[in-house]
């Protein structure tokens, strides 16, 4: 499905949310990221018909979903979406299997509903669980309920809000990988609104990025790490390091340790090693700024290092934004 948005904008009163938009969607996962407040929910909601926008247009393939200059707004349940919450939210005093059945009330016999209910909760691996009540069940089975009822529909797209973000590392790992398989198998969408980057770097087709109520940056992953289009974005994605007095950034990646051709030196001190599990982080202090370079073992603090810059990867914002 492709998704246009021409001209979406939200307001509440005096403050803009959501500035004008203008944005196709056509990746299979798709996610929304940004900092707490940028708007990236706010979006995900007028896609899904939850709040309504104060201006643009909105297509699903062909079809108008909502227009302000037409009166158009297609109802919730006429979008051939569904929603997972950040809080499940599913009914305490349904048992699982009518958790996952309840949206399909009114649209197939109660025979066909269970059954399409008992095959999405096959399809999360949850059939054991059937009669059991959501409170009897731990986080990450609760987050494979919600996932059921969403697939249950058969949606076209499902729309993610900070789903995972109840979940403890573990299970968010995991979930991911089921999610993308779920809904690979299904033929669905996904959009998934995260503020958390590795989530949105793992999951991802292409990625939307948000700053104070705008689209600041649309891409792949690899596109939008190695070629952020402001500071910002930068900053959001990944570590960086600065060029002193230059919109000129690099990775820490990109720095080594040892001589290698088309590299420049730079010394510093160690301030401190901190490590990541399969990695150390070395923080250097050089006459200017704090840089950040990776390497498989901690460094002294108070020892002298130098770095060795790679050229080719230094990545100028003068010469994107130009």
């Amino acid at each position: 499905m492709i998704i246009r948005l021409n001209g979406i904008e939200k307001r509440f009163g005096s403050v803009q949310a959501v500035k004008p938009i203008d944005l196709t969607i056509k990746d299979s996962f798709v996610t929304i990221l940004g900092q707490s407040g940028c708007g990236k929910t706010t979006l995900l909601k007028m896609l899904a018909g939850l709040t309504e926008p104060t201006a643009g247009d909105l297509t699903f393939d062909e079809r108008t979903i909502f227009s302000k200059t037409k009166k158009i707004n297609v109802k919730p349940n006429k979008r051939e979406i569904a929603m997972v919450f950040q809080d499940f939210g599913l009914w305490p005093h349904m048992n699982v299997l009518d958790n996952i059945a309840f949206g399909l009330r009114g649209k197939v016999s109660k025979r066909e509903r269970l059954t399409l209910a008992r095959e999405a909760l096959s399809r999360v691996k949850l059939e054991a669980k059937a009669n059991m009540l959501p409170g009897d069940l731990s986080g990450g089975q609760q987050q494979r309920v919600a996932l059921a009822r969403a697939i249950a529909i058969q949606p076209k797209l499902i729309l993610f809000d900070e789903a995972l973000s109840a979940l403890d590392a573990v299970l968010r790992d995991e979930m991911r990988e089921e999610i993308l398989t779920i809904l690979q198998s299904i033929g669905s969408q996904g959009i998934f609104v995260t503020h958390d980057q590795s989530e949105a770097m793992a999951m991802s087709d292409s990625m939307i990025v948000m700053d104070a109520g705008s689209v600041v940056q649309t891409g792949s992953p690899e596109e939008i790490y190695h070629t952020p289009a402001n500071s910002y974005v930068a900053n959001f994605i990944g570590k960086t390091n600065w060029l002193p007095g230059e919109d000129r950034m690099i990775r820490p990646e990109n720095i080594s340790l040892h001589p290698r051709k088309h590299t420049t030196l730079r010394s510093g001190v160690v301030a401190k090693s901190m490590y990541e599990g399969d990695r150390y982080v070395i923080f250097v202090n050089t006459h200017d700024q704090l840089w950040k370079v990776y390497d498989h073992k901690p460094h002294e603090e108070g020892s002298a290092i130098t770095l060795y810059i790679d050229e080719h990867s230094i990545h100028s914002l003068m010469k994107r934004e130009a």
